[in-house]
């Protein structure tokens, strides 16, 4: 059963943060967004970002519960540098690396769905780690783990997913 919207970002943040070389830098995320063309930007692990390959065209991209992506709009994918995190009430800002990024288009969404509803086709795009609805539970346990850490497992698999398919279109 799916819990009504839980808030993974509590707070609006004005800024991105990006690691670039020893410093942590802030940029303005609206003047980001407009100077790069995208809606907003989507944040990977690093073992999930060393997944995508040069030859990928195609990604599922899987977010707890749901995304706020959105059909025909673009998006970058960053790699995390260092986790935020949020405790159900004191949030955090990850610090995203900036010497790589993936520009992509969101093709589609489907949010709200439960695990067991997930078809296989769901899966063909999908990173190398996450081929079926196990794998996805286990990589959605362990991207939530600090960001959400007020939710135990139980209640992290209670959300269902949220499912985005993006077009690569540069790496």
């Amino acid at each position: 059963m799916i819990k009504k919207n839980i808030i993974r970002y509590p707070k609006e943040s004005k800024n991105i943060h990006f690691k670039v070389g020893k410093n942590i830098i802030a940029k303005n995320k609206k003047k980001f967004y407009l100077k790069n063309n995208i809606h907003n930007i989507i944040k990977l692990t690093n073992t999930d970002y060393r997944l995508i390959k040069k030859n990928m065209n195609k990604l599922m991209h899987f977010n707890i519960q749901k995304s706020d992506h959105q059909p025909g709009k673009n998006y970058l994918i960053f790699k995390i540098y260092k986790k935020g995190n949020f405790n159900g009430r004191i949030f955090k800002e990850p610090i995203l690396s900036d010497n790589s990024f993936i520009y992509t288009k969101c093709l589609s969404v489907k949010n709200n769905i439960q695990y067991i509803n997930l078809k296989n086709k769901v899966f063909k795009y999908s990173l190398s780690n996450v081929k079926n609805i196990n794998e996805l539970q286990k990589a959605i346990k362990r991207r939530y783990n600090k960001s959400l850490a007020h939710l135990s497992n139980k209640e992290k698999m209670s959300l269902g997913v949220g499912v985005s398919e993006l077009q690569i279109i540069k790496i």
